[in-house]
């Protein structure tokens, strides 16, 4: 396979997971009225962050971003407005920041083009899990989050990550990279590794499960035989 065809291919693979990253929240949010651990802020940074990311696409004419960017920005909304009814915030404080930010995209189209709003996406990706980080340390419930988000932002993160360092888009390494990393400790915060571990060993996901965490508890526990 050419390269050309394998760089775009990966790119259409990052949007892939990237379309699907937010559903399982979004999922969470539908069925269950708890939003424990579930940051605002962070919801709407995501709104800003996509829409940021989709006009820097269609200026690009990035076929990967336009088509992670179109849903992920639906979903990123629809989340933004569960999370405000959820929570009890109003979403006035949501609209008020989509109002305030749009102006700065279309200024920096303008001024500098995609250069400058690809820079404006790196802004805002890069802060957009802090919030959500905070509240994952600061609250006593994470029960409203969905691991399976969180999951999905690493990998469509690292993914994204090696995309853009083949078509040599330095905004989009460094924001892939951070996201990915945040999204890990808010995941170690709802899943902390060693309750997953014995989840897994106690039979959580049955035999592949219990194989998959083997060796870590069996250094753990040396000289211990585990049942399969």
């Amino acid at each position: 396979m050419p390269l050309d065809a394998l760089v775009s291919s990966l790119g259409l693979l990052a949007a892939a997971v990237g379309i699907v990253t937010g559903v399982p929240q979004l999922v969470r949010l539908l069925r269950s009225p708890d939003a424990s651990g579930l940051s605002f802020s962070s919801s709407v940074l995501g709104v800003l962050g996509a829409g940021t990311w989709l006009t820097y696409g269609l200026l690009l004419l990035d076929a990967a971003q336009i088509v992670a960017n179109v849903p992920g920005l639906t979903c990123a909304a629809a989340t933004a407005v569960l999370a405000a009814r959820r929570l009890g915030v109003p979403l006035s404080r949501g609209l008020a920041a989509v109002a305030a930010w749009t102006p700065l995209v279309v200024a920096a189209h303008l001024a500098g083009g995609a250069t400058l709003v690809g820079a404006l996406a790196t802004a805002v990706s890069l802060v957009r899990m802090v919030p959500q980080v905070r509240t994952a340390f600061g609250s006593g419930s994470l029960a409203g989050l969905a691991p399976g988000t969180y999951v999905l932002t690493q990998v469509s993160g690292a993914l994204w990550t090696v995309y853009g360092a083949a078509t040599g888009q330095p905004s989009v390494v460094v924001c892939s990279l951070v996201s990915a990393l945040l999204a890990g400790v808010v995941l170690s915060r709802r899943l902390p590794p060693r309750h997953v571990v014995r989840a897994l060993h106690a039979g959580r996901f049955g035999l592949p499960g219990q194989l998959l965490v083997r060796p870590l508890v069996a250094l753990a526990r040396p000289g211990v035989a585990l049942a399969a």
